[in-house]
């Protein structure tokens, strides 16, 4: 049975959301264009902001930041009801978070917090 299964198992909730998304090939393509678009410009405004050491490259939907006690940040930013990861128990990340891009909204809402939580 091991040798025929696909790699993943795949329910078939996940499977009707791959096949609508075939289906609606030109909608998916305008969502990656306004992703790369927001990528780029949380980018922007994450280097902007003095104390955040680090924007690392990123070709994924998240930025890995560095920046002082990311920790103490986290937990501010969940407070606030903003989730991203904290990254700093990872090996070569310490004082990182994973930060999600999102959509316009949700990032000036992160630049906001962040922008008044950093010196």
């Amino acid at each position: 049975m091991m040798s025929v299964k696909a790699p993943y198992n795949v329910n078939k909730l996940t499977l009707r959301a791959a096949e609508e998304a075939l289906e609606n090939i030109d909608r998916m393509y305008t969502h990656v264009e306004e992703l790369l678009t927001e990528r780029q410009r949380l980018r922007s405004a994450l280097e902007s902001i003095p104390s955040v050491q680090i924007v690392f490259p990123s070709d994924a939907n998240f930025l890995l930041v560095r920046m002082p006690d990311a920790l103490s940040v986290y937990r501010n930013l969940a407070e606030s009801g903003i989730i991203v990861r904290y990254r700093g128990d990872q090996i070569h990340c310490n004082d990182c978070l994973r930060i999600t891009v999102g959509t316009r909204a949700e990032n000036d809402l992160l630049i906001n917090q962040l922008t008044s939580l950093l010196p």
